[in-house]
């Protein structure tokens, strides 16, 4: 009689696993899927023709806004550095935003009247850049007053997003599918 008791109790642990890791499997699947419930507007958007990223924010509130990933798997976007426009790469791993030399001039500081004494570490190893104080960054309608920022003179070929506008927001979250900033 023991064993029978046994092996209902094994048969029930068993079914009860099965389908434990089936309705989670589902839940992973649903996640992935971006049905995640942290999306609070579902936008629709067809990719371009063109093998150019989707750049424009998506503003969805006067303090909230919502970048698409593009097809490299990167979240580019367009913005203000002062009253410039600039596309940027959201890079979390970039300490300060850091901008080209072409960028920074449209931004008002012009390059050529900078000391570059700021080491920086790179994949290519350590260069210099200048230390700029931008008087805003603009993304969407989320802006950041008096922003930290370099100025790399090369190596970068595009001006990126960096912790000192991304660290002074409320929120920077990251789903399967869009990039979505609080201020």
């Amino acid at each position: 009689m023991s064993n029978l008791l046994r092996d209902s109790f094994i048969m029930c642990v068993c079914i009860g696993g099965a389908a434990y890791f089936l309705n989670g499997n589902a839940r992973f699947q649903s996640f992935m899927n971006g049905e995640d419930g942290l999306n609070e507007v579902t936008i629709e958007q067809t990719a371009p023709q063109s093998t150019q990223p989707l750049t424009q924010p998506i503003v969805e509130s006067s303090s909230v806004v919502s970048i698409r990933k593009s097809p490299d798997g990167q979240f580019w976007t367009d913005g203000r550095a002062n009253s410039a426009n600039i596309k940027f790469l959201i890079d979390t791993g970039a300490s300060v935003v850091a901008l080209t030399p072409e960028d920074a001039r449209r931004a008002g500081h012009n390059p050529r009247n900078m000391t570059f004494d700021i080491p920086v570490n790179t994949a290519n190893g350590q260069i210099f850049a200048g230390r700029v104080q931008l008087k805003s960054v603009t993304i969407g309608a989320v802006t950041v007053r008096d922003v930290e920022a370099l100025v790399v003179p090369e190596g970068l070929s595009v001006s990126l997003l960096g912790m000192s506008y991304l660290g002074r927001l409320q929120k920077v979250e990251a789903t399967p599918t869009m990039m979505i900033l609080r201020r």
